[in-house]
């Protein structure tokens, strides 16, 4: 079915002690996510669960990001959690913080 990206939100996250890609990627969707307000789904009558929701998250390691974790974030629609390479480690005196970023898309199907 034909559909139509609405919705992108971007933010980033830190984890300061732990060197948690997990922790830095969850903190930079939960941010994204508390600037998204989807009004448009009571105005249209739309379903929440018609949505479809990517979330980008940048790392270090993406291979350390618990994607199940990610995902657990987003309360409604269908979600892909892609983790790619990219982030920052920041030295912080003795310590390493790590910097995520994420980006949000949803898509809903064309109306017709």
């Amino acid at each position: 079915m034909p559909e139509q990206r609405l919705i992108i939100e971007m933010a980033q996250g830190v984890d300061l002690h732990g060197r948690d890609d997990t922790k830095a990627a969850k903190r930079a969707v939960e941010q994204a996510l508390q600037g998204a307000s989807l009004p448009i789904f009571g105005t249209l009558g739309v379903d929440r669960e018609t949505m479809r929701i990517v979330v980008h998250v940048a790392v270090p390691r993406p291979e350390a990001v618990d994607v199940d974790v990610i995902a657990g974030l987003l309360p409604y629609g269908s979600v892909d959690v892609v983790a790619e390479q990219g982030g920052l480690d920041v030295p912080v005196a003795d310590d390493v913080a790590v910097m995520a970023v994420a980006a949000i898309e949803v898509f809903l199907p064309v109306r017709g």
